[in-house]
């Protein structure tokens, strides 16, 4: 059983890579037993992985046609960042204190080294990564399954075309300023800055949204 579920565990993980950091694009259908080929593993850890997929958001089943990693339209990006600029900073909140100042202070340095490199690879993964450390961090079960949501969407929107240089430099020197405060034990500014940071980010795209419909005379 313990073998069966690790190798469930891995064919998950790699799928969910692959899709949050779209090197499968939204609405693509996937085919098990291609996946099966290409992993060495049999039907039963695939499907076992695609279900749990489905339960984190990234795929749909489609009745009699197969599976399809979800949709990720530009109307659905701002959805999900409106959604982000709510949750996050009000749950995160009550559990600034609980963070590592080593863990904080190694961030900013990588933060700072890739502003300096123009790492834009880099900024992608820290930019996850960050996020996904302040809702762990936090070591609440129900806020983490609700933040690893969010926080696994909005790779898939890092990743796509519309997320410019310009905003992962902005998106990296807020990182900075956030865990200054946080180093600083400065809660409240620590607060406004990281909803500053998803507001932006909500402003931004809605910004793209409009242009699109005006482009198109929606």
């Amino acid at each position: 059983m313990a073998k069966s579920e690790n190798l469930t565990n891995q064919v998950y993980q790699h799928l969910k890579d692959k899709i949050i950091n779209n090197e499968v694009f939204p609405n693509t259908y996937l085919d098990e037993k291609v996946i099966c080929e290409s992993l060495g593993v049999s039907r039963t850890p695939v499907r076992e992985a695609l279900a749990r997929l489905e339960q984190d958001g990234l795929v749909v089943f489609i009745p009699r046609r197969g599976v399809m990693v979800s949709d990720l339209s530009l109307q659905t990006i701002i959805e999900l960042i409106h959604i982000r600029k709510v949750m996050e900073p009000a749950l995160l909140r009550p559990y600034f204190r609980l963070y590592d100042r080593d863990i904080l202070q190694n961030f900013r340095e990588r933060q700072e080294k890739a502003l300096e490199n123009e790492d834009i690879e880099t900024f992608y993964k820290l930019d996850y990564e960050f996020h996904k450390y302040l809702y762990e961090g936090t070591k609440k079960r129900h806020i983490i399954k609700l933040l690893s949501y969010v926080c696994d969407q909005h790779q898939r929107i890092r990743s796509q075309d519309y997320y410019r240089q310009r905003r992962l430099t902005k998106g990296a020197k807020d990182h900075i300023q956030i865990i200054d405060a946080l180093l600083s034990e400065k809660y409240d500014l620590a607060y406004q800055l990281l909803l500053s940071h998803t507001s932006d980010m909500e402003e931004y795209y809605h910004g793209l949204l409009m242009s699109d419909m005006a482009a198109y005379d929606i």
